[in-house]
């Protein structure tokens, strides 16, 4: 990742271009199941450190964090570990990907951001109360949409 700092001193981290080619043959025979084109496109395109964003939706201010992949991560791992997270869904018509663990729906942060693997739905989930927001259609949509907080 590149660093720039601005005027005020303020480091700005710009996304790097993977250029290293991911496999997902092997997570894919370990779930069972063939991990959707846009989940493999986030984790297979560039490095970026966590995302903070906000979204706008049915006049809902919406504040998420979702996860950043670096060089360094076990993509298999953070795959493994994100699909399906122990107790992160009451949903069950599908397999879900955790793609952002805190996620505020105006003042209430109990929510998670999550992405569906059939469809490449984005949404916001509310485990406690059971019931969910639909952020976007896909992925691509959710990145091409939000605003930095700053």
């Amino acid at each position: 990742m590149m660093e720039t700092l601005n005027d005020k001193g303020y480091a700005e981290w710009k996304p790097k271009l993977q250029d290293i080619s991911i496999s997902f043959d092997n997570i894919e025979q370990v779930l069972g199941f063939s991990i959707h084109s846009q989940i493999k496109s986030y984790f297979s395109t560039y490095w970026f450190l966590p995302l903070e964003a906000k979204y706008y939706i049915e006049q809902k201010e919406i504040i998420f964090n979702i996860i950043g992949i670096n060089q360094y991560s076990s993509i298999d791992k953070v795959i493994k570990d994100n699909f399906n997270f122990e107790g992160s869904h009451y949903l069950n018509d599908s397999n879900y990907f955790l793609l952002g663990s805190y996620c505020n729906v105006n003042g209430n942060d109990s929510y998670l951001v999550e992405v569906n693997n059939e469809t490449s739905e984005v949404t916001a989930v509310d485990v406690q109360d059971k019931k969910s927001i639909k952020l976007a259609d896909s992925i691509e949509e959710l990145l091409e949409n939000m605003k930095g907080i700053w």
